[in-house]
């Protein structure tokens, strides 16, 4: 590409990272290669023809269509083992049997053998339990746009679930929206970096001294409101802490090895590209069943007509809320996360470091603490001078204590005989 003008693309800083421009190229001109920060990035090749398809295909450079305000609920999955198995409500299972069962196609995030993040497809019920569950790494698209167009070709019904990034770039991938294809775009805080969740398995693995083999990011416990963090080793064994209190919890959590473009995120509004957005409903009422709450309840936003065909027909509990309230519990519906003033540090750190360093460095409890309190509003941290402080209030000088003389011992009127 030297001799000639490269292609418009995203801005780096921009880019989601989602692939449509690779899988529209004719020619395979585009490769997705991983940066120093481990998030992949479009590479474009020798073989570029300058035909100009991958610019007209960038979600980033184009505008998206406005849509009608959302119609919100609160929802969950009536089978109490299948919710227990996902993050929040368990509706993404609903819709995902609903296609099944007629003989469609699901798309969805996975953990393969190395514990990588991968979109998948899965025809079968007994495939589906791999794309329950969160994953907060950001997943690799491999051909799965190429693939999804081909199952809509051949007339099956398809459910492509995924980041809005993802859901966006599919349609402009497709150039259309097929009647056959159904999505599910997740209310998302940002992903974090492939490149860092892979060392951190390996670094697992080292100090373990065992080789994990599944890794759930959000288990649930009975009773329990937070998440937990749990690894299974190839014995049987299992690591579980609270998601917050694990390394991959803390960091992600403050924003620190999120890709670039999570804290420009275009898609942090009520205005969703999918037929139908699903997260975890937070600041719902106390009273507000109670019980469903603790086994988690999804906020479920019918953003299409297609999208709400699709619920009508499923065996779902829910219940209409306004999207005043969602928008309040939920900040993936307000503003992106904001960058940590150390994430550049981080990164420099990650590249030129060993592993177990960086992690004692910015993933440790100590750190994380120092962490959060850097995040706060410098308004609210910043000490009063001793000028604006009011004067100490000097209490009055008590009064001497009286000491009183000793009483005098009383003498027995009983002699001793």
């Amino acid at each position: 590409m030297a001799d000639q003008a490269l292609p418009q693309l995203a801005p780096r800083e921009l880019c989601t990272g989602c692939g449509a421009c690779m899988s529209g190229c004719p020619k395979g001109a585009i490769h997705m290669l991983p940066d120093r920060e481990g998030f992949r990035y479009p590479t474009v090749t020798d073989a570029c023809i300058q035909c100009g398809l991958c610019s007209y295909i960038c979600p980033v450079l184009k505008q998206r269509e406005r849509r009608s305000a959302p119609a919100v609920f609160a929802a969950w999955n009536p089978d109490e083992k299948t919710r227990r198995a996902s993050t929040a409500g368990g509706v993404f299972a609903l819709l995902a049997d609903y296609v099944l069962e007629g003989g469609g196609v699901v798309f969805g995030a996975a953990l393969d053998e190395e514990l990588r993040v991968r979109h998948v497809a899965v025809t079968s019920p007994a495939e589906l339990p791999s794309l329950l569950g969160s994953k907060p790494i950001q997943s690799d698209m491999g051909d799965s746009y190429q693939r999804v167009k081909r199952y809509l070709e051949q007339g099956r019904r398809v459910l492509f679930s995924g980041t809005p990034c993802q859901v966006d770039g599919l349609y402009r991938f497709l150039g259309e929206y097929p009647e056959n294809l159904l999505t599910a775009d997740v209310l998302c805080r940002g992903v974090s970096s492939p490149g860092v969740w892979e060392r951190l398995v390996r670094s697992i693995a080292y100090v373990k001294r065992k080789r994990p083999v599944a890794v759930s990011f959000y288990t649930k416990l009975s009773g329990a409101k937070d998440r937990r963090f749990r690894v299974r080793f190839e014995d049987g064994s299992l690591f579980d802490a609270p998601y917050d209190k694990s390394e991959l919890g803390r960091g992600h959590r403050r924003g620190l090895f999120l890709r670039a473009s999570c804290h420009n995120c275009p898609y942090v509004s009520t205005h969703r590209p999918g037929d139908l957005s699903l997260g975890q409903f937070k600041g719902l009422p106390k009273d507000f069943h109670p019980q469903e709450q603790k086994a988690g309840i999804s906020l479920l936003l019918v953003n299409t007509a297609r999208g709400a065909q699709a619920v009508d027909v499923l065996p779902l509990k829910k219940v209409r809320r306004t999207l005043e309230e969602a928008v309040a519990g939920n900040p993936a519906l307000s503003e992106p996360v904001s960058a940590p003033e150390e994430r550049a540090v981080f990164f420099n750190a990650f590249a030129q470091q060993p592993f177990q360093q960086v992690r004692n460095r910015f993933l440790a409890p100590l750190a994380y603490q120092a962490g959060k309190q850097r995040l706060r509003l410098p308004g609210l941290l910043r000490r009063k001078a001793p000028a604006e402080r009011s004067p100490k209030q000097t209490k009055p000088p008590k009064e001497p204590r009286t000491v009183r003389e000793p009483k005098k011992e009383k003498r027995s009127l009983w002699k001793k005989r």
